[in-house]
């Protein structure tokens, strides 16, 4: 996938939930709802962090829409392709979309979208979030960030680096990574964390940027090195890891937060039901356990608490969004 270098950014944020779903032209009570199986999107391939947390979530969201949740896993193209199926989907409750908070900068990041994030979507609850970090394949010839850099310096765009799709959060991660250490990667856009992590696993990447719970038991044996958790602070999850602050290199703070959305105009009576059941689904002791044990914190947000979070990512973003020239065709 490539990026061009103009500069490209827009007035972007998601509306009022509450304007939203009061703008709902299908009037159907959510007292029968759901009556059939729900259909839950991740536009992600097999084996990143969205599918991951989507196979722990489904079966206790099972128990308590006393529904099954068919998983359907739509990759490419920085997740766009199974947004906008959603997108473009009935708006009936039956048909979701478990992504990361990109969603809210879309916009800013790709040259066309089929879709509007804004106008085509109504965010239910965020559900979890995890930290990212930076690993290493064992055998690349650094072991810190700091000779990271300098080996990054004295050959640029050598250093070879995977994310699991342009746009993802680890995407984004690695474009600040690079700005901030005035560096230059040969980033390599995959279709999820799934393929990313094959590819440094056998050596044909150096190094890449993942979700804690992707790389966690595979650091353990050996087969990675993490060099870094993105961020400031180290991670509970993981209090051994170095923080990229502390590695020398602060200011980028990206973490993977993962939400679920319905398809704009889903009756209003029905995104109330699905805020409380996520709700009541972040309180379950063994989701929150299996959670934990992949590296990843339940949370729950209302539908207009989560409006509001990705209203800021989008104001956060953009400011920076403009200056580094990252338009993805």
């Amino acid at each position: 996938m490539k990026r061009t270098n103009k500069t490209y950014a827009v007035r972007f944020a998601f509306g009022i939930t509450l304007a939203l779903l009061g703008s709902s032209s299908i009037s159907a009570p959510a007292d029968n709802y759901p009556n059939r199986p729900i259909k839950l999107v991740i536009p992600y391939a097999v084996g990143g962090g969205s599918d991951t947390v989507a196979r722990i979530m489904s079966p206790h969201l099972k128990n308590i829409l006393n529904q099954p949740i068919v998983m359907d896993n739509k990759g490419g193209v920085g997740s766009t392709i199974g947004t906008e199926s959603v997108a473009k989907s009935e708006p009936d409750g039956y048909t979701l979309l478990i992504n990361t908070d990109v969603i809210a900068i879309m916009p800013l990041l790709f040259k066309k979208l089929n879709f509007d994030p804004q106008k085509d979507f109504v965010p239910i609850s965020f559900i979890t979030s995890a930290p990212i970090v930076l690993a290493a394949n064992p055998e690349f010839p650094v072991n810190s960030v700091k000779e990271l850099i300098a080996l990054a310096k004295k050959n640029p765009g050598q250093v070879s680096l995977a994310t699991p799709g342009a746009g993802s959060p680890q995407d984004l991660a690695s474009i600040l990574f690079a700005h901030k250490a005035q560096i230059k990667f040969n980033s390599i856009p995959y279709k999820g964390n799934g393929p990313a992590l094959v590819d440094i696993l056998a050596g044909h990447v150096n190094i890449g940027m993942f979700t804690l719970s992707t790389v966690k038991e595979y650091a353990k044996t050996g087969k990675l090195k993490i060099l870094a958790v993105i961020g400031s602070k180290r991670t509970p999850l993981a209090s051994e890891i170095i923080s990229l602050t502390e590695a020398g290199l602060p200011d980028v703070e990206v973490s993977s937060r993962y939400l679920i959305l319905a398809p704009a105009k889903t009756p209003k009576d029905i995104i109330l039901k699905l805020e409380k059941d996520f709700a009541k689904l972040a309180e379950n002791k063994n989701y929150q356990s299996e959670l934990l044990n992949l590296g990843f914190e339940a949370i729950s947000t209302s539908s207009a608490e989560t409006t509001e979070i990705l209203n800021k990512e989008n104001s956060k973003w953009t400011p920076i969004l403009k200056n580094l020239d990252i338009l993805i065709q």
